[in-house]
Order: C-alpha cells, then sequence, then structure tokens
C-alpha cells in the first residue's frame, strides 16, 4: 500500500510540476508577444515611437528659459528636439565594463554601437549629440566628431544628469523645454517613444498644414 501511495502521490507531483512549467510558458509567451507589440516600423523600416504608449522613464517635466537657453546655445540646436546621450565617467560608473582605455580604440568602439541604435529609429528630425564627462575622452572624440562634446565645466552633469544611476544615460527634450529623461542604460524603443510623445506636445505648425 506504501508503495502504491508513493507512486500515485509522485505522479501527481509530475503532473502538477508539467502544468506549472506550461503555465509559465504561456505567460512568458504572451509577455514576449506584448513587449513585441510596441516596436511599430515605418515605411523605411525604422523604430517609430507611439505616444499612446507608457514606456519606462525616471524624469519628465519642463526646463526653465535659462536651461533651454543652454542646451540651445552649448549645442548649437535649432531643431524642434534634442538628444542626449551622457557618458558618466569610468570612475562614477556603478556598473564597471570593461572598455577600452585608448580614446582613439574607444570612440571607434561608441560610434560602431551608437550609429546603427539610431540609424534604426525615425527621430522625426531630432539632433542627437553624445557627450562625456571624461576630459581625457571627452576632449578626444570631440576632435572626431561633432557630435561629441565633453562637459568642460560639468554644468550638464550637476544640473541633468546629478541622479544619474548607470554610465549610460539619455534626455530628450523638445523646443519648449518639455522632456523625457532615463538615467540608466536604455533601449531603442524608450527613446522613440521619448522623440514621438515629445513631437506631439509641440503646437502644429500652419506652414505644414
Amino acid at each position: 500500500m506504501r508503495e502504491s501511495s508513493l507512486t500515485i502521490l509522485s505522479s501527481d507531483f509530475l503532473k502538477t510540476i508539467k502544468f506549472l512549467a506550461s503555465l509559465l510558458l504561456i505567460i512568458f509567451t504572451t509577455g514576449c508577444g506584448i513587449q513585441q507589440s510596441n516596436k511599430q516600423l515605418d515605411s523605411q523600416n525604422k523604430i517609430l515611437g507611439n505616444p499612446a504608449d507608457n514606456l519606462r522613464y525616471d524624469y519628465a517635466g519642463t526646463f526653465d528659459q535659462d536651461d533651454l537657453t543652454f542646451l540651445q546655445e552649448t549645442f548649437r540646436w535649432n531643431q524642434d528636439l534634442l538628444v542626449i546621450n551622457y557618458n558618466l565617467s569610468d570612475d562614477d560608473c556603478t556598473i564597471k565594463l570593461n572598455k577600452p582605455t585608448d580614446p582613439k580604440t574607444r570612440y571607434d568602439r561608441s560610434r560602431n554601437y551608437w550609429e546603427p541604435f539610431y540609424n534604426d529609429i525615425n527621430v522625426m528630425g531630432a539632433k542627437v549629440v553624445h557627450v562625456e564627462a571624461s576630459e581625457r575622452y571627452g576632449k578626444a572624440f570631440g576632435s572626431y566628431s561633432n557630435r561629441y562634446y565633453w562637459d568642460e565645466k560639468g554644468f550638464l552633469l550637476d544640473h541633468f544628469f546629478n541622479n544619474a544611476r548607470e554610465c549610460e544615460n539619455v534626455l530628450v527634450v523638445n523646443k519648449e523645454g518639455k522632456f523625457y529623461q532615463e538615467n540608466r542604460s536604455y533601449s531603442q524603443e524608450q527613446v522613440a517613444y521619448y522623440i514621438a510623445k515629445l513631437k506631439s506636445q509641440l503646437p502644429e505648425d500652419p506652414l505644414e498644414n
């Protein structure tokens, strides 16, 4: 009788395990489907943000005129939108990454990552820049490309990225000062969403109608 009872219990246990595994598979598959449905492509197969989405961000708000003027003058920005990718110095990174120390090697690695990252996004005419907190890399990168800047006086770090939590952070702002910010690693879908959301908040240009 004991042997028979154990056999029945073992059979029931296996059935329960199989049921739970099937349930987890359904949940995982459904979750993946939802995640993929947020990735929309335009006619050129670029990732297109949807203002109706609600993707993750750390901060959102409106900059005052002084901050907006600083961004316009610093980055010679006159487009509807500005995207700032801000990299902390190695000493301030909470996650230590095995990055090359040679400036040109690091620049090439950065460019090879970020160019495809943004080429795959419909940036809606936004100006995209990269800022380095490190003097060593900021100066060097700026000599290789006019898309790269050094935060020489630490103003961006002190006023815009003072709550940065990881090495790479992003800020997207429109010409009226409204912004979205993520102070940690971010995805193409997040950036596309911030861009689309901020673009939709701008008043319509009567010349375009």
